[in-house]
């Protein structure tokens, strides 16, 4: 082999190893790492540092599908016309404001319950931004709401709602409770009354 020869094959031999050096940092999750720290910091990190970001992480997603499955039961049991499993989901002191104030649960599925009956309705959360802190959460949520009253009913009409919630949350012991909800409508029409039909038996 030629000298030339001999260095063409020694660059490519760099090269290959330079390539093969990228490629495992991008698979092993270290590019930003590689891209960010300068030389003297990249070091690798300690096995048990990262197995606790992994449990950290792992803990930050439960938390969030915890209080997700809160916020769906809260609109099931508007739905549903479960008044004191609705009373359940709120912090012994909350801050309630949905149009009216409340300062507990109890409170809110009392009146609720009073102002809708058996009227049907349908509730709806979505494209929750729900950050953790701690034993605490916010959360921002979009929602819907379908509001009807049986005809003959003392309302002249129901209402079709948009707007969004803001929450807070709190976790006692080992449980996400609502702490606070504040409902923002951007939007309200009117909908005609309407009265299911009966069940078929």
């Amino acid at each position: 082999m030629s000298r030339q020869e001999s260095r063409t094959s020694s660059v490519w031999r760099s090269r290959v190893a330079g390539a093969a050096a990228v490629a495992a940092l991008l698979a092993g999750g270290g590019a930003a790492a590689w891209a960010s720290e300068p030389a003297s910091a990249a070091q690798p990190r300690p096995a048990q540092s990262a197995a606790a970001h992994t449990a950290a992480t792992v803990q930050r997603l439960a938390d969030i599908e915890d209080i997700r499955q809160v916020k769906a039961r809260y609109f099931r049991y508007l739905d549903s016309k479960q008044w004191s499993k609705l009373a359940a989901l709120f912090t012994a002191h909350p801050t309630i404001d949905v149009g009216v104030k409340y300062t507990s649960g109890k409170d809110l599925a009392k009146n609720t319950a009073a102002l809708l009956g058996d009227a049907p309705t349908a509730h709806q959360g979505f494209l929750p931004e729900i950050q953790v802190h701690g034993d605490r959460a916010t959360a921002i949520w979009a929602m819907e709401d379908y509001v009807s009253f049986p005809a003959g009913s003392s309302y002249k009409n129901g209402f079709h709602g948009y707007g969004e919630y803001h929450d807070t949350y709190q976790r006692i012991h080992g449980r996400w409770y609502i702490s606070s909800s504040v409902l923002s409508r951007f939007r309200v029409d009117t909908v005609p009354n309407w009265t299911p039909p009966a069940p078929k038996k």
